[in-house]
């Protein structure tokens, strides 16, 4: 039976550790750099502004901070500060789990359509998981190894608390938006392609927080040795980041294909919009006939509609009842409506 504890099977999995987080960390730099677009089209107004953008850039931007700190601490080839290593390490890591695990808060508020006690619920889960973190951050200890060369944290397992309250925490928040779209579907009858989006949305998470915590709970659990207690932490991270951050601009995206709700301004192209000339977009066929279609400061005759065109009202013809939904910043930010 092999000897976890021995220090040369230590040496062999310590390098292998060193090895597959390098992998791990590349996968990560390809992923943002790759889906920098994202934001370069916020940036240039090409999508909306959403509040919720700052969680997401958080998310990425630690993840990318907590994978650089990573190679730093690992690939030093002369003695560094190994102390400051981890807690940077652990505060950029744990920082992009909080924020993750925000998006899925808000997310589950705005299923519930804002539900005080659902809403006192899931940020009470969420601050108990930031606690654990942040103690987490304040326990964990580095030093510099002269046999290997290099940073390593010597008391692992003082981590397994925050990964196992992180799983249970991310697992009630992810049932609780569950249970909240089959509560949906039962109330509005068979799901739309929205509801059946989110549905997909949120078993995919669910099933990736599944596979990102388990197997760093199971080792730590186990607490074979020191590179297997690590092993799969920055994966469980790097796995939850992405996931995250990808649902969040695939909802994105989806609002922007499919939701219904235009800015005035944006859809007649006239100045001095308010608020109340929200306006929501049906289209319509039209029979050919002399239309002229109407706004408030314009008059737009046949010749300029065309035999197709939309129909175009603002939200004081529509009253209260709501027509339509926003779906990215309702639903991110937490402003579900039916």
């Amino acid at each position: 039976m092999t000897n976890f504890n021995d220090v040369n099977v230590i040496a062999q999995d310590f390098w292998a550790l060193v090895k597959f987080w390098h992998a791990i960390d590349g996968l990560y730099i390809w992923e943002f750099f790759t889906t920098l677009d994202y934001e370069w089209s916020i940036i240039q107004r090409r999508r909306p502004y959403r509040s919720t953008i700052w969680l997401y850039s958080i998310t990425r931007v630690a993840t990318l901070l907590a994978v650089i700190t990573n190679m730093i601490g690992f690939d030093a080839n002369k003695r560094i500060n190994c102390q400051l290593w981890v807690t940077f390490e652990i505060i950029f890591a744990y920082s992009a789990f909080a924020a993750a695990s925000m998006l899925i808060v808000l997310r589950v508020i705005a299923i519930w359509n804002k539900s005080s006690i659902i809403s006192v619920i899931a940020l009470s889960v969420w601050t108990t998981n930031v606690g654990f973190l942040i103690q987490g951050i304040v326990r964990l200890r580095g030093t510099w190894s002269v046999f290997a060369n290099t940073c390593i944290v010597t008391n692992s397992t003082a981590s397994k608390l925050n990964i196992t309250v992180s799983l249970s925490t991310d697992t009630i928040l992810l049932v609780m938006m569950l249970v909240g779209l089959i509560r949906w579907r039962v109330e509005e009858g068979p799901a739309s392609g929205f509801g059946r989006f989110l549905w997909t949305q949120g078993l995919i998470w669910l099933l990736l927080a599944t596979l990102a915590y388990v197997p760093a709970v199971v080792f730590i659990s186990l607490n074979l040795n020191e590179p297997f207690n690590l092993m799969f932490q920055t994966p469980a991270l790097i796995t939850m980041s992405i996931a995250a951050t990808r649902m969040y601009r695939s909802l994105s995206d989806f609002s922007s294909r499919g939701s219904t709700s235009l800015d005035y301004t944006k859809s007649t192209g006239l100045s001095g919009s308010s608020d109340n000339n929200r306006v929501r977009v049906a289209p319509i066929q039209l029979n050919p006939m002399e239309v002229s279609v109407h706004t408030d400061s314009e008059q737009y005759p046949a010749s300029q509609v065309g035999q197709y065109a939309s129909f175009v009202i603002t939200d004081g013809q529509l009253g209260d009842k709501p027509h339509g939904l926003d779906v990215e910043d309702d639903v991110e930010s937490g402003h579900a409506e039916k």
